[in-house]
């Protein structure tokens, strides 16, 4: 059966569980090595505007991403859900800004500036998997898919090297990312 016809509720299940039985060691370490690889990469060092999301336990860590521009002084934002699965880019200065919750992760308060996504230099996008073409396999609930257009941002997709998939179910109008980083390369997408 062609990955494409798969059904992305099963996959998405699958990939989460195959996901959660990484071991927290080798999962602390591919985090490590993505770390690396997003600091040293051209789009992150000239960004001025980062538009990252909060990690999970279970995600690729974004933590030690976000604190590193903020430490440097670039304009960091993360996803504000909104009705509509709609998500508004806020500026934080540190964790402490994140005061309330939505689907049990944090984001930024009421009282986070909202940043025009024109404005963002660069996209962390989180992926349960992904594609050689530069699509992701998100969770379902379709906010990237509402948020990318709406920004000229680079797109960086984080995933584990495990979860490069040879296809990733995809419309044609779907937004694909510019590069992916996994903990042993940095791919980039050649434009079709």
């Amino acid at each position: 059966m062609a990955l494409h016809t798969v059904d992305k509720a099963a996959l998405r299940r699958r990939l989460l569980h195959s996901r959660h039985a990484v071991p927290k060691a080798e999962r602390e370490a591919i985090h490590q090595a993505i770390f690396r690889k997003v600091l040293s990469s051209e789009p992150y060092q000239k960004a001025e505007t980062i538009f990252a999301y909060w990690s999970t336990e279970d995600e690729i860590d974004t933590h030690a991403i976000i604190e590193d521009a903020l430490r440097q002084g670039k304009r960091v934002c993360v996803p504000k859900c909104m009705p509509g699965h709609r998500m508004e880019p806020r500026q934080i200065g540190s964790e402490a800004d994140l005061t309330e919750e939505t689907f049990g992760i944090p984001e930024p308060g009421a009282h986070c500036t909202v940043i025009p996504p024109e404005e963002i230099q660069l996209c962390l996008v989180p992926a349960l998997a992904c594609d050689a073409s530069g699509a992701r396999l998100g969770y379902g609930g379709g906010f990237y898919d509402r948020f990318l257009p709406q920004t000229p941002a680079y797109r960086m997709a984080l995933c584990a090297q495990a979860r490069i998939l040879e296809e990733v179910p995809a419309q044609e109008h779907d937004i694909r990312c510019h590069c992916i980083v996994t903990e042993t390369e940095v791919m980039l997408i050649h434009e079709r």
